[in-house]
């Protein structure tokens, strides 16, 4: 095992070539690293040898050689502690938040870049986790959809999201995962460390927000954009407004909110926060399926996509912002029981929208996608929602990131797409009987193993086995959003989404 002072000074070398640190601040650091890891004085041998410090994109490595010697010593919360040091290696905040900002303002997007890549370098963003998943597409000609297998992300349920909804008397802190008090934080049993967090502050709607980055990063850049103050999740008036303030900032970004509601909101309905990034989601590249209104000024289309969405364009901020407003405003009271699509139920409101801006150019861009959450006795976990039979992939609700056509999966897929992919490749007499006798979790995928045997048989090769799960997944996810569409691409949908429309343009 190397020697503790050793590695201390392999973390101040790597805070020096990759977390900025200045000499004299290392002598401060140093002292403050010998405390933590109960060490007395620091290395005082010969001249080490640290040259490949500065070509690690991780610090994988050196938290490794952290966690043997805590280990050797008995020590108790080992991962809060490597929280603690990188967060003492790393800038203080206030550094990173105006470096963040001057960068932003020389060029879009080097500020973005450079927040990203130190919440990497400081372990914020687990890199080396991230890179294990796996990610697979499907090209359905007109439109693409996207799914990734997040190993780091646990699988919550809609009763889950809900109960985050019910206020106690408790006093909690911090109050959730997003609050800004997160910064710092040493962490608990229920609540993880949060000394390496950093923020880029910013002003939407004259309110005080920031952004930070996932620890999940489920696409590239995957930012969240978090309200200072702890309050519930809501799509309003302002809302629209606040998301075309954020892509007029950060250009290079798309911006959007989950729903305010159960099942068809995300999985943190008691804090308001966005989602956004660099990724080019499969549903910016949806194509109109039909112009509704064009004054040369603003425009609203229908989109060729698996739900409903309504996208409205325009190289006036305000006029995206009044128009969106009237169609949210038309949706929420609308009723259309021929479709399902019923506002209210004794009271509880059932409608609501997942807003999702971009900046083309000088091209302002909301992308309204219409949400309810009702449910009825055939389909108890939501009418518009993935219903029983695809529970299987994904029973959670089905958010702002799944609208956009990229699914993320729990990370159990992994090992049942494997066991799905020995079943093809045998030569088994009853392939699926067997199977689910072999592997007893498989019983939830029985429908769609005897799909795949019965399409493409058995006995297949490896790479053939992988295409065809892969594929069927893929399908899986692609129904799944046809189930969360409020108004189906059908004669009967058709008629009532574009009599919708036209009741919200009046």
């Amino acid at each position: 095992m190397k020697d503790i002072k050793v590695i201390i000074e392999e973390l101040i070398e790597y805070a020096k070539k990759h977390l900025y640190l200045e000499n004299l601040d290392a002598l401060y650091k140093r002292n403050l690293l010998l405390d933590i890891l109960g060490v007395d004085i620091p290395y005082m041998g010969e001249k080490l040898n640290l040259d490949y410090i500065k070509d690690l994109k991780v610090p994988d490595i050196l938290l490794d050689e952290v966690r043997e010697y805590l280990t050797s010593k008995n020590a108790e919360n080992i991962e809060l502690t490597i929280v603690k040091i990188m967060g003492l290696l790393s800038p203080l905040p206030s550094q990173v938040d105006k470096k963040a900002h001057d960068l932003e303002k020389s060029h879009h997007g080097e500020g973005l870049d450079y927040l990203f890549d130190l919440s990497i370098k400081n372990n914020y963003i687990q890199k080396t986790a991230i890179d294990r998943n796996i990610f697979f597409t499907k090209d359905y000609g007109s439109n693409v959809v996207e799914v990734t297998i997040n190993l780091s992300k646990p699988e919550k349920n809609n009763k889950d999201v809900a109960k985050l909804l019910i206020k106690t008397n408790n006093i909690k802190y911090p109050s959730c995962l997003l609050c800004k008090e997160n910064i710092g934080y040493t962490g608990r049993a229920d609540h993880p460390a949060r000394e390496n967090i950093r923020y880029l502050t910013m002003k939407l709607g004259n309110e005080d927000w920031f952004l930070q980055y996932s620890p999940y990063a489920y696409f590239d850049h995957h930012a969240i954009v978090v309200n200072s103050e702890h309050h519930n999740m809501t799509i309003n008036n302002t809302t629209f407004h606040k998301l075309l303030e954020f892509v007029d900032l950060y250009p290079t970004f798309f911006v959007g909110s989950n729903a305010d509601l159960p099942i068809v909101g995300g999985s943190i309905l008691n804090h308001e926060h966005y989602q956004g990034g660099a990724h080019n989601m499969p549903l910016f590249k949806a194509k109109d399926k039909k112009v509704f209104f064009d004054n040369g000024k603003v425009k609203v289309s229908s989109l060729d996509w698996y739900s409903a969405v309504i996208r409205v364009e325009s190289k006036d901020l305000e006029k995206v912002s009044e128009m969106s407003k009237k169609i949210f405003n038309a949706w929420v009271n609308y009723s259309d029981e021929s479709v399902d699509v019923i506002a209210y139920t004794d009271g509880v409101r059932h409608n609501t929208i997942t807003p999702i801006a971009k900046k083309n150019n000088d091209i302002y861009q909301m992308n309204l996608v219409l949400r309810n959450n009702r449910c009825n006795e055939e389909h108890p976990d939501g009418i518009f929602h993935s219903h029983k039979e695809n529970h299987h992939i994904k029973q959670e609700g089905i958010g702002l990131i799944e609208s956009l056509g990229l699914f993320i999966l729990p990370p159990r897929l992994k090992r049942q797409m494997g066991y799905v992919e020995e079943m093809l490749m045998s030569n088994e007499k009853n392939p699926v009987e067997t199977y689910v006798k072999k592997y007893e979790e498989l019983v939830i995928h029985q429908q769609m193993m005897e799909d795949l045997v019965n399409t493409h048989g058995i006995n297949l090769s490896k790479e053939k086995a992988m295409s065809v799960v892969k594929d069927k997944i893929v399908d899986i996810c692609k129904e799944i959003l046809i189930n969360s569409a409020v108004f189906k691409d059908d004669k009967k949908g058709n008629i009532a989404f574009e009599k919708f429309v036209k009741e919200a343009l009046k």
